[in-house]
Formats: structure tokens, C-alpha cells, sequence
């Protein structure tokens, strides 16, 4: 008899798009874990796997050969590539979302050479403004030195942010902010530096690099704090902060689940010098429940989340202050139910989780490594509650 799980069933419409074709590539990425290690990024087959599958347009609009997913499309599809592996997983969520960018606020003629024919491109970089840049005749002359370049190991342009100069003193805005911008700028005026030697996410590429008083059109730019969407549907008016959040949460959930289902396995024969098997010992099933629970409860958080904020983009034009919180939220606490839940299933595997090649191991690595981003520390849960009070919000209780 054949039984069809709610998830399944729940998925069965993106079965030809892009959830289909990460589930399909899910035993190669497996096959190339090792190599994408010890390269530190990833391998060339896996880019042409990716390209020819059309993943790095996954959030690129269909005007510009993309997928134009929604959210919980992309959760699905950076949930089950990080469940292959993290650091594919984090490598693809750092190359769609900047192409996002890149497509949605960049106007049609520089669109046109970062997305040829149709083509949806591969882009990555650092949106962090910690660039400098004075204005020319034609746009800006730009200098940075970036770290965490994640994606560029195989990206075509590099992202950088900048703050604009104006004489040798920051620029503000009306609001007083600083004047930051990202530009995108073709690999090949980039000076690429290495620095990638890792604990964990050791294959996503996040290599530094530097730009070096290159010129950049103002049309390869877009203002970092006031973007104008130019193409593209209703999802993408969920903000820049939702769509980057859409992969760290996504890889956090896929990294958890991989973990929970490696010791399980382990469990069913493993057995420790004068105990009782695992599988036997009440503390192991105990645990695991509570895991298991919490990992899909904060999946379950994630997806109301972020459907919540697109659900209001679609009517109203934007997400609420509280619900755009809230996708941060939700983020950051799935980050941590999946960090716990993958140093539970290290401390339980035991020797089987600490020799390498280890995918318990690499679970707890990769979760480990991502808990250290800035876009998941613990202003992201302050800044929510702030907000809350600041607003607040009708029971739905």
C-alpha cells in the first residue's frame, strides 16, 4: 500500500519547478560534499548542475529567466539543499538572493548584461557597506576590502557595498542616514584574496576580496536603504530583510532535520563499551522527541512567518513592521533550535559524529558556524520585541 505523508502532499505542486530540481540533485551534492570541503567552494560539476537546473534564478524574476518563487518555495527549496549539504545550501541562498537584488532593483540596462539573454546569472559578494566611495562624472569610484564573500568562489559579478564620500566625510541622506549603496561589478576587476579557513561552511566560497579605485556606473548601483523595485511580483515587496532572511532560515531547518535523521540511524546500532545500546536508553529517546518537536515546531513558526509578510505584501504593498520582525524572528530562534538540535545528535553519535568524513559531524560544524552571522545574533529578537511594543499587533488568538 502506498501513503502519501502531509509533506508530500503539501509539496506536490512545485513538483516540476525548482523543489523538484533540488531534490533531484540531492545525491550528487551528497557525492561532491567532500570535494566542495576541500575546495572550499563549490565544485565546477555542481555549477553546471545548478545552472543547467536553473537554481541560481530561483529568486530572480520570470521577466529575467528566473523562477519568481515565493516564499515558502525558496524555504523548501534552501531547506532541502542544506540537508544535502550546508554549505551548498548556504552557497546557492548567498548566489540567488544577491541575483534577487541584482534583478529586482537594478534598472533594464545594466540588467541586460547581468542577466544575457535571459540568462538568470550567477552573483554574490557583501551588501555590508564597508566600502568607500567618492562620486565621477559618470557614477562612483569605489574601494572596499570584503570578508565573507559567500558564492564568489563561481560568481560572474561581485556585489559590494559602499557608503558615498563627500568631501572625505560620509554622505547622509534626509533622514541623516549614511548614503549606502551596492554596486555590482564584473568579476574581473576584482581582486580576490582567499582568507576562507574555517571551522564550518568550510565549501561555501565565502572567500575576501577587494575592489581597488574601480569605476562603477551609478546604473550597476542601487541605494542600499530606499531600493525601487523594477520588476517582479508582490513577494519581493516583503523587503530586502525578508528575502535574505529566506535562506538562513531555510539552511537552518534543513541543517537541523539532516542532523535528527543521522542519529537516529546511528542509534539503531550503536552501542558504547558497557552500556546499553542507544536505541534502548530512555535519556536518547527522550531527548530526541523533544528535538524532533522543536525543529518542526520552528519549522512550522518559519513558514507562518514568512507567508504572513508575503500575504500582506500581496494586499497592502508591504509587510507590517511587526510581521517584517517577525520573519527575523522566526530565523534566528530556527537557527537555534537547529544548532541544539545538531549538538545533540553530535554529543549522541559519539566517535561517529567525530571522525572524519562525518555528516553529523559536518551538521554541527555548518550550524555552528552560521550561528556567529550578524543576521542572526540577539539584536534580531530585541529589535522584534521593540517593535511589538512599538506597534503592536491584534491577538489572532
Amino acid at each position: 500500500m502506498t501513503t502519501t505523508s502531509f509533506a508530500d502532499a503539501r509539496s506536490s505542486g512545485h513538483e516540476s519547478g525548482p523543489l523538484a530540481q533540488a531534490r533531484g540533485l540531492r545525491s550528487f551534492i551528497e557525492h561532491e560534499a567532500g570535494r566542495t570541503e576541500s575546495a572550499r567552494t563549490m565544485t565546477a560539476d555542481l555549477v553546471k548542475a545548478f545552472s543547467e537546473s536553473g537554481l541560481f534564478g530561483l529568486m530572480v524574476p520570470t521577466a529575467l529567466g528566473g523562477s519568481e518563487a515565493d516564499t515558502r518555495t525558496s524555504l523548501e527549496v534552501f531547506e532541502e539543499l542544506a540537508y544535502a549539504d550546508g554549505s551548498i545550501g548556504w552557497s546557492l541562498m548567498a548566489n540567488a538572493s544577491t541575483s534577487c537584488f541584482a534583478s529586482i532593483y537594478l534598472d533594464d540596462a545594466p540588467t541586460a548584461v547581468l542577466f544575457p539573454s535571459g540568462v538568470a546569472g550567477i552573483h554574490g559578494g557583501m551588501f555590508g557597506p564597508v566600502g568607500k566611495a567618492t562620486r565621477d562624472e559618470n557614477g562612483f569610484l569605489v574601494d572596499g576590502s570584503y570578508r565573507f564573500g559567500s558564492g564568489t568562489g563561481h560568481a560572474d559579478w561581485f556585489a559590494a557595498g559602499f557608503v558615498e564620500q563627500e568631501n572625505g566625510v560620509d554622505a547622509a541622506l534626509e533622514s541623516g542616514m549614511p548614503a549606502m549603496r551596492i554596486a555590482f561589478i564584473p568579476a574581473e576587476q576584482i581582486t580576490k584574496r582567499d582568507g576562507w579557513n574555517v571551522l564550518g561552511l568550510k565549501g561555501t566560497g565565502s572567500f575576501d576580496y577587494a575592489v581597488e579605485s574601480v569605476h562603477v556606473d551609478e546604473a550597476f548601483t542601487f541605494p542600499l536603504l530606499e531600493p525601487v523595485q523594477h520588476r517582479g511580483g508582490a513577494t519581493y515587496q516583503i523587503g530586502m530583510f525578508g528575502l535574505v532572511a529566506i535562506g538562513h532560515a531555510g539552511f537552518a531547518l534543513g541543517v537541523g532535520r539532516r542532523a535528527l535523521d543521522e542519529v537516529l540511524e546511528v542509534a539503531k546500532t550503536k552501542q558504547r563499551l558497557g552500556g546499553d545500546p542507544i536505541a534502548g536508553q530512555q535519556m536518547f529517546l527522550h531527548e530526541f522527541a523533544m528535538h524532533d518537536a522543536a525543529v518542526r515546531s520552528a519549522r512550522a513558526f518559519t513558514y507562518e512567518a514568512f507567508e504572513q509578510a508575503e500575504f500582506t505584501a500581496i494586499a497592502e504593498g508591504a509587510p507590517t513592521p511587526v510581521e517584517t520582525q517577525r520573519m527575523r524572528q522566526a530565523t534566528t530562534y530556527g537557527t537555534r533550535i537547529a544548532a541544539d538540535a545538531c549538538r545533540f545528535a553530535y554529543t549522541w553519535a559519539g566517535s561517529d559524529g567525530l571522525r572524519e568524513p562525518s555528516i553529523i559531524g559536518r551538521c554541527f560544524r555548518d550550524i555552528s558556524a552560521s550561528t556567529q552571522h550578524v543576521y542572526v545574533d540577539n539584536n534580531t529578537l530585541t529589535a522584534y520585541t521593540q517593535t511589538l511594543m512599538m506597534f503592536g499587533e491584534p491577538s489572532s488568538f
